[in-house]
């Protein structure tokens, strides 16, 4: 789950000083305008803004020109636009300025910010004015991009986090390479067990080695049956206080410092491709990071040791309601489009999340297919045999409960609340702070931003 994680509120407060934040008459940012009407030919060329750049641009390319060729009717020009922060901000000027796509991919943590600029028109009303079939999608992937019942979005890219582990790493430690920890407490104990040294003393190797990243947090509040704030993660009804300052919290923020201190785990700091690199180069022989970096990290380990992949820990005492948040991002129908723009875009959304096209992107990129069906397609039973160690990644959201808490948070501050998460950690790895010090003045200093957010939003 590749992302840059600065705060996008500037950027939405200006869309809605720019678009005066109204819909049509009888419409709500809540419900957002409906689809057009069926008759509605679509448009001959619409534009699609993504951030899905490097490896992954490509990818996107093939399966829009594929579209493309398929039909006859519409042509879909996708166009990169940076960071998803960055396009977020172009898109502000957009919309000002009357140029803004027909179509847009908006991380996961941009929920609340879309649905609250009245600037889309939600992903429900196409599915149900078309009775389009959904039942066929993950639940887990659906779940995550639901709010209060409705599908605003369209599931783009899809990731979850897994343990990572180095099995050559575990049998020179006496470790069963088949048997990666499941608790807190095993994955202390086997970082332990893993921690080499030199002939001076000095650590070659750490038992586990996370980066300091929200996203990561969050996750271990799943696991552990916590919310990250009040109102069913914001899913039953707006978030207005955070709550991930409880005792699940320290928990997390605790056993992360004893490991730390203990010498057993290493502290990257903020860093996500510092600590996937110390993986790759045995630095640590255990991390938890995303499903997206699987093949990246097989790949780069050809020769050196092999990959193993686990469940994402949790505390031994969670409860069974606790499991995995996915991540990723979604993709928009924006208002400001022309009815037959919006057409032609619901016409790419539904090809984009056909079973063929799904195993394909699979294939190409790693990500979660969107439908279950796609498994059934060769691509993806070529990747699956390729790359098993996938199949833990699928096992994981295909039994995990769904409820609220798996759901994952909706909030307006979230990009801000993600960062301030970090620094939180940050601090408390560092001795600077306590556990419970250092959660009690993030959800404060959040509590207030997302109350002014609420206000100004009108909500």
């Amino acid at each position: 789950m590749m992302r840059t994680l600065t705060s996008v509120a500037m950027a939405f407060a200006l869309i809605a000083a720019a678009c005066g934040g109204s819909g049509p008459a009888g419409t709500t940012a809540e419900s957002g305008p409906k689809a057009p009407d069926k008759g509605v030919e679509p448009a001959g060329k619409i534009v699609f803004w993504h951030s899905m750049g490097a490896t992954l641009g490509p990818e996107v390319n093939k399966i829009v020109e594929a579209f493309n060729k398929s039909q006859s009717k519409i042509t879909v020009e996708a166009i990169f636009q940076g960071t998803y922060d960055d396009a977020l901000a172009k898109l502000n000027t957009a919309l000002a300025s009357k140029a803004a796509p027909a179509l847009i991919q908006v991380y996961d943590i941009g929920q609340r910010y879309m649905i609250d600029s009245d600037e889309i028109v939600p992903m429900q009303s196409f599915i149900d004015r078309d009775k389009f079939d959904v039942s066929d999608f993950e639940p887990a992937v659906a779940n995550y991009y639901k709010v209060e019942g409705k599908l605003y979005s369209m599931p783009f890219n899809s990731s979850s986090s897994i343990l990572y582990y180095n099995k050559e790493a575990f049998k020179e430690a006496g470790l069963d390479p088949e048997k990666p920890p499941k608790t807190f407490e095993e994955v202390a104990d086997f970082a332990k067990k893993l921690v080499k040294k030199d002939a001076g003393g000095q650590t070659v190797r750490y038992g586990f080695g996370p980066s300091i990243y929200g996203w990561l947090f969050e996750q271990w509040m799943a696991v552990s049956g916590g919310y990250f704030t009040d109102n069913g993660n914001g899913r039953d009804k707006r978030a207005t206080k955070l709550t991930f300052n409880d005792e699940k919290g320290k928990a997390i923020f605790d056993w992360w410092k004893a490991g730390v201190d203990g010498g057993y785990f290493w502290n990257p700091g903020v860093d996500n491709d510092g600590a996937a690199n110390a993986f790759n180069a045995g630095k640590t022989a255990m991390y938890v990071e995303s499903t997206a970096r699987l093949r990246g990290h097989i790949n780069a380990t050809v020769g050196k040791f092999t990959v193993g992949t686990g469940k994402y820990p949790r505390p031994a005492n969670a409860p069974a309601t606790g499991g995995n948040i996915i991540g990723g991002a979604s993709v928009y129908v924006l208002k400001a489009a022309a009815a037959a723009e919006q057409q032609a875009a619901w016409e790419f959304v539904k090809y984009w999340t056909s079973p063929k096209v799904q195993a394909i992107w699979q294939a190409g990129t790693g990500y979660y297919p969107v439908v279950k069906k796609a498994y059934d397609e060769a691509e993806s039973k070529e990747w699956a045999s390729k790359y098993p160690q996938f199949l833990t990644a699928v096992d994981q959201i295909r039994t995990a409960p769904q409820n609220t808490a798996t759901a994952g948070a909706v909030l307006g501050v979230f990009p801000e609340g993600r960062r301030r998460i970090q620094k939180a950690i940050e601090e408390v790895l560092l001795g600077r702070s306590s556990s419970k010090d250092a959660l009690d003045a993030a959800a404060t200093e959040l509590n207030a931003a997302l109350e002014k957010y609420n206000k100004t939003s009108g909500k």
